[in-house]
């Protein structure tokens, strides 16, 4: 069933606790929004320029719904993942366990998506011009850019802002200059909310899709879903508004990313800047690894390069420099990296008697050896 446009962002804008790349929150007046865990999986197909996105995030709030907004260069193809994905990556790159032993002795010392067509668009006012709309998931989206003969990027911001603040949602000056780069480049602008009963909202101090925790926040989280668009070349949506990253608002929060391509992958701000993203593990992939990652990813069987290259990162700047995407290019160090092992010491106890033994003969001979020193 088709959603009229009005009532399509009021539930789009409305709500997204996870699953869309970490770019803007666009959160009600008076309410907070955090993230708190992020992790995402890109898949680069470097001969078709196409890059498969997915992202699992949980959200701290102290609403029950606030808006999302992910920028791409192209319109996405969206459709639903799943969290076994995120849970396989991390059973491919855990650190090893070693099994030593060390002796001791007691002597001396002791996917079913659910989803309407999605319905294309053509310009709608002030220039806004509507991509897609649709369900899936547990999601409402729709994608939107504005159209460049319109007029100016400044233009455009403006047009975006007024169209997303008619229907109640806002949409500060920060958020304004945060969408200005992506208006100014054509790139498409999609929101997300998690589709529910507006009536069925639950009351303070209930759960949301999650647990209220203490000082009037709660936990927000849904399903993954995976965003394929064409671009020149992968990157994560990295850029934040000034006021998402300021350091007395920012909060401790893990970004852990998952890059497949043909070979080990860096990343870096922007063109060259430093991204504060460490690489903790980067090796081959087995077809069985890529064959799991693909089916509880929901990807398309032929996703991404026929052989597999993993390479994880992990970033836990607070606040982080989110002035640019993340960009990634092959890195100049191709050697696999692994993440230290887990060390499982077993004591081996030699006898009692042979422990006593030594306990005692060690100061009988010591003792032994200065009375025959002295008497030579």
């Amino acid at each position: 069933m088709k959603l009229l446009l009005p009532l399509l962002l009021a539930s789009i804008l409305a709500a997204i606790p996870s699953a869309a790349p970490a770019c803007a929150i666009a959160d009600r007046d008076g309410e907070y929004a955090h993230i708190t865990t992020e992790a995402a999986l890109i898949v680069w197909d470097e001969s078709s320029k196409t890059e498969h996105f997915i992202r699992r995030a949980s959200f701290e709030s102290t609403a029950y719904d606030f808006g999302f907004l992910v920028p791409t260069p192209s319109k996405p193809d969206i459709e639903e993942s799943d969290d076994e994905v995120f849970t396989r990556l991390a059973d491919i790159t855990k650190p090893k366990i070693e099994h030593r032993t060390r002796t001791a002795s007691l002597g001396c010392s002791a996917f079913a998506m659910k989803s309407d067509a999605a319905s294309e668009a053509g310009p709608r006012g002030d220039g806004v011009m509507v991509l897609q709309q649709k369900r899936v998931g547990d999601h409402d989206v729709v994608s939107i850019k504005f159209d460049p003969k319109a007029g100016t990027p400044e233009e455009g911001s403006r047009a975006l802002a007024d169209w997303l603040v008619r229907f109640g949602y806002g949409f500060g000056d920060k958020l304004k200059e945060w969408v200005a780069p992506y208006v100014k480049n054509d790139w498409v602008i999609t929101a997300f909310r998690i589709a529910g009963d507006p009536e069925a909202e639950p009351k303070r101090g209930a759960t949301a899709r999650g647990g209220r925790s203490p000082g009037g926040t709660h936990t927000l989280r849904a399903k993954p879903v995976r965003l394929t668009f064409k671009t020149e070349k992968p990157f994560y949506p990295y850029r934040e508004p000034a006021d998402q990253r300021d350091a007395e608002r920012s909060k401790a929060r893990l970004l852990r990313v998952y890059f497949a391509s043909t070979q080990r992958y860096a990343g870096t701000l922007g063109d060259n800047g430093f991204w504060p993203g460490v690489t903790v593990w980067a090796d081959k992939l087995q077809d069985t690894e890529k064959a799991d990652v693909i089916a509880k990813a929901k990807l398309p069987a032929n996703a991404g390069p026929e052989k597999w290259y993993l390479t994880e990162f992990g970033d836990n700047s607070t606040p982080r420099p989110g002035t640019d995407e993340v960009y990634f290019a092959p890195s100049a160090d191709q050697s696999p990296v692994a993440k230290p092992p887990i060390v499982v010491w077993q004591d081996s106890f030699t006898p009692w008697y042979i422990g006593l033994a030594v306990c005692l003969g060690l100061p009988a001979i010591t003792f032994l050896a200065i009375v025959l020193l002295r008497k030579r």
